[in-house]
């Protein structure tokens, strides 16, 4: 009989437990305390911030708690310029908003236009000038490009292998440690690709080992003059060979 009454205890316990726990969410949740006052958002560079104000806009004076953030994440992420988003909370009132933007891996010219592509090929933007710092593929045919969708090209496989080398070009920081502003990656085929950075030519091959081309290629650029005109050619066995430019068609 007593562990049936201390059991009926318990259960009692637990009930005003849980009253009083619906009532104190039911506070909480009916306090303009808690309400959405404050935005602030984070790593923005080339996403407009009033693209974000639009989306965060419809939360304002909404309890903080009931926010949905997996829903508002979701709504950022139709922006083909997002590649992530980080959203917390900052109590009583403030939403903190982090964004991770796409990457522009490349971009290919396009009538009058250049579109940037992401690591997947997913278009991001579509510019009328070619922006500062760019790696510019040349040598595809695109057949179809609209901003949030994969771009269409005539050949996809060639397509990947500009990506994997500019991917390397970026890893490897090439724009700053070569000291220029744009770099052209020429697709004549998948076993010819070459560098054009400046007056110089750059044999790549098929693109293979390109990180270590590229190191190899770092150590013979810093012994050439400056501006000279040639033709590099990067080979995967540690052999570079340079030679002045004759004026024939590479």
């Amino acid at each position: 009989m007593s562990e049936y009454l201390k059991m009926g205890r318990l259960s009692v316990k637990i009930s005003v437990l849980l009253m009083l726990g619906v009532v104190f969410s039911l506070f909480i949740f009916n306090l303009d305390y808690f309400d959405v006052k404050n935005f602030s958002i984070h790593n923005l560079q080339r996403v407009k911030k009033n693209d974000i104000i639009k989306i965060i806009q419809q939360y304002q004076n909404q309890n903080i708690l009931s926010v949905n953030t997996k829903e508002l994440k979701q709504k950022f992420l139709e922006n083909p310029e997002i590649e992530d988003v980080v959203i917390k909370r900052k109590l009583p009132d403030t939403l903190l908003i982090y964004v991770n933007e796409k990457r522009t891996v490349g971009l290919i010219k396009y009538l009058n236009s250049y579109i940037e592509i992401d690591k997947k090929g997913y278009v991001i933007r579509i510019e009328g000038d070619l922006p500062q710092n760019s790696i510019v593929f040349e040598g595809l045919k695109v057949t179809q490009a609209a901003v949030g969708k994969k771009i269409v090209v005539t050949d996809e496989v060639l397509l990947q292998r500009a990506i994997d080398v500019a991917e390397s070009l970026l890893r490897f920081n090439a724009l700053k440690v070569f000291k220029i502003e744009k770099i052209i990656l020429l697709l004549k085929n998948v076993s010819d690709l070459q560098l054009k950075m400046g007056k110089l030519t750059i044999k790549l091959g098929d693109g293979s080992d390109i990180d270590y081309k590229l190191r190899l290629l770092k150590s013979v650029y810093d012994k050439l003059p400056k501006n000279v005109e040639g033709i590099i050619t990067l080979n995967s066995n540690g052999i570079a060979t340079f030679s002045p430019d004759t004026g024939e068609d590479n």
